[in-house]
C-alpha cells in the first residue's frame, strides 16, 4: 500500500483498522494494544466517576479487614464482634457490640479509622466479653412461672445490675442512656451519661429489678414485659418506643418510665397486652394490624409518623400518626404490594432482589438525607428520597450493592467501603438547625464486625434507575398467580431471629 493511498483512506474516515504494519516504503508501525488500553482508561475516567462510598470505619483498622476482633481471641478497645446498633449524642458516639456483650462509647466522635473507644458497659474493662461477665445460675433457683419442669437443673447465664446479654438498640431519651439487653429480656437506664467503664445502670423495664433476666417478667406476658426486645427509639424526649422482637409486638411509653417494670401504655402488633403470636397466630397471614419478629422502630416527631421493621413479614409498615390504641392498624407499607403479603423480595424470592423488595429488613431512620431502611437478607440499605407516601414505593437508590439486582455478601468479592454484610442498626446525624449540613449515615455493618460512616450517597446511574412500581406488580402476580402462595422455601428458616 502505497503512502498516498494511506492518507486518502484517512481523510476519507474508512481506514477501519489501526493495525498498520510498515510497508516497504518504510511506514511506521502503530501498536494497536498501547493505544486501546491509554484511550480506554482514559474514556473509562470521563465517563465513570469513582464510586461514592463509607469514609470512616470503626472496629476494623482498614475498610479491606472484615474479622471479629481483627482477628484476636479477646476484644480490643478498637474492636468490635457484630455490633447491631448506633447512637449519636451530642459529640459521643455509642455502639452496641454484641458478640463482645458490651456497649462501646466514644466520648468524641472519631475521626480516624479504627480509633479506640474511650469507655465500655456490660464489662469492667475492654479485654472482657463473656456474657453478664461469665455468671450463672440454674432453672431450678428460677422455674416459678416457666412452665416446664423439664428445663430443671439447666444452666443459662445469670444477669446482674451491670451485665449485659446481646445488647441491642441504644437511645438518648431526655439525656439518659437506655441500652436494650436483648439477652436479659430488659430495657437498662442510666439516668446520667456514664463516666467510668462497667458502670451500673438506675432503672430497667421489662424486669422487676436489676437481677432478674426470665423472658416475659416471671413468666407472663404483660405491659411491662419483654422477650428478646431489639430496637429502641424516642423522637421526642417523652415518648419510649421498643420493638418487642419475640412477642411480636411494639410497646410505646407515653411517658418517660419512674420506677422499675414501668408498663407501657400501647402495644402494636396484638389485640392486647397478654398476647404475643406472631401475626395474631396466624403466622403465614399478615395484616395492617399484625406483626411477626419487629426489630427497628422510629418516630418523626414532627410529621407524626412511626414507623415499625416488621423483619418476619418482611416489610416496613408506617403509622402516619401516632397510635393511641393497642391493636391500631398501620396506614402505608413499603416492601409488599399490599397489608396482606409477606414474601420475601415482595414475593419474588431470595434471589431475585429490586427496588421494591425488602429481605428481613432490620431499622430505619429519616431526615434530611432520605428514608433509610436496612435490608439485611439483601445485604444492602435502601434509600427513598423522600418519606413514602404509598404502599409498594421503590426505593431511589441502594448502598451495598452496585444496583437494585445485587444482593451478595460484600457483592460477591472483597470487603471495601462500598460493599456491606448483614447490615443492622442505622443511624442518621444532622444538624437540625443547619440545613447546609451534609449529614452522616453510619450503619452497623454486623457481619463484617465493624460500624461505617457515609457522607456522600452513591448515585445510581439513569439505565439502574428503580423499575416502575406497576411493571413490579405485574411481575410478582405473574409469579404468584391468584392463590396468594408465598415463595417462603427460599427462605433459610434460620434467617427468622429467635432468642
Amino acid at each position: 500500500m502505497s503512502e498516498d493511498n494511506l492518507k486518502k483512506m484517512e481523510e476519507d474516515d474508512s481506514l477501519e483498522s489501526l493495525d498498520v504494519v510498515k510497508d516497504e516504503e518504510g511506514l511506521d508501525e502503530i501498536d494497536e494494544d498501547e493505544f486501546d488500553e491509554d484511550d480506554m482508561e482514559k474514556a473509562e475516567s470521563e465517563e465513570k466517576p469513582s464510586e461514592k462510598g463509607a469514609v470512616m470505619v470503626l472496629g476494623q483498622s482498614e475498610f479491606a479487614l472484615c474479622q471479629s476482633n481483627r482477628g484476636a481471641d479477646d476484644p480490643g478497645d478498637n474492636t468490635l464482634n457484630e455490633p447491631q446498633y448506633i447512637c449519636k449524642y451530642g459529640d459521643m458516639l455509642f455502639v452496641s457490640d454484641r458478640g463482645n456483650n458490651r456497649v462501646l462509647s466514644w466520648s468524641q466522635l472519631p475521626q480516624e479509622n479504627g480509633e479506640p473507644a474511650s469507655l465500655v458497659l456490660g464489662q469492667e474493662d475492654f479485654a472482657d466479653c463473656l456474657e453478664n461477665r461469665g455468671f450463672t445460675t440454674t432453672l431450678d433457683e428460677m422455674t416459678s412461672g416457666l412452665g416446664d419442669e423439664s428445663l430443671e437443673g439447666f444452666t443459662i447465664s445469670k444477669a446482674q445490675e451491670d451485665t449485659l446479654s446481646q445488647p441491642a438498640g441504644i437511645a438518648v431519651i431526655d439525656g439518659q442512656l437506655y441500652v436494650v439487653d436483648s439477652g436479659n429480656h430488659r430495657v437498662l437506664r442510666w439516668n446520667r451519661l456514664p463516666s467510668e467503664n462497667g458502670e451500673a445502670p438506675n432503672l430497667v423495664l421489662g424486669q422487676d429489678n436489676l437481677e432478674t433476666n426470665e423472658s416475659n417478667r416471671r413468666g407472663f406476658v404483660g405491659s411491662g414485659s419483654l422477650f428478646f426486645p431489639l430496637g429502641i427509639r424516642s423522637g421526642d424526649g417523652k415518648h419510649v418506643f421498643v420493638a418487642d422482637k419475640d412477642n411480636h409486638r411494639v410497646l410505646i411509653w407515653n411517658k418517660v418510665p419512674f420506677t422499675n417494670g414501668w408498663n407501657a401504655d400501647v402495644s402494636l402488633g396484638q389485640t392486647d397486652m397478654d398476647e404475643r403470636e406472631p401475626n395474631r397466630g396466624d403466622y403465614d397471614r399478615c395484616g395492617p394490624d399484625t406483626l411477626s419478629f419487629p426489630t427497628g422502630v422510629f418516630y418523626h416527631e414532627p410529621t407524626g409518623k412511626l414507623v415499625v421493621v416488621d423483619q418476619g413479614n418482611n416489610r416496613v409498615l408506617i403509622w402516619n400518626k401516632l397510635p393511641s390504641q393497642t391493636g391500631q392498624a398501620a396506614d402505608v407499607v413499603i416492601g409488599q404490594k399490599d397489608m396482606y403479603h409477606r414474601g420475601v423480595n415482595m414475593g419474588m424470592g431470595a434471589l431475585r432482589p429490586h427496588a421494591a423488595g425488602l429481605y428481613f429488613p432490620t431499622d430505619v431512620v429519616y431526615g434530611r438525607k432520605g428514608f433509610f431502611v436496612s435490608d439485611s437478607g439483601n445485604h444492602r440499605v435502601l434509600c427513598w428520597r423522600e418519606f413514602p407516601a404509598e404502599s409498594g414505593q421503590p426505593a431511589d437508590l441502594v448502598i451495598g450493592q452496585p444496583d437494585f439486582l445485587g444482593n451478595k455478601v460484600n457483592r460477591g468479592g472483597e470487603t471495601t467501603a462500598s460493599t456491606l454484610n448483614d447490615p443492622f442498626g442505622l443511624f442518621l446525624d444532622e444538624d437540625p438547625e443547619n440545613e447546609e449540613d451534609p449529614g452522616r449515615l453510619f450503619i452497623a455493618d454486623r457481619a463484617n464486625s465493624r460500624v461505617a460512616m457515609w457522607v456522600e450517597l452513591p448515585e445510581p446511574a439513569e439505565d439502574e434507575k428503580p423499575e416502575s412500581d406497576e411493571h413490579l406488580r405485574l411481575e410478582q402476580d405473574e409469579l404468584m398467580g391468584d392463590d396468594d402462595e408465598f415463595m417462603e422455601e427460599e427462605t433459610p428458616p434460620d434467617k427468622v431471629p429467635s432468642a
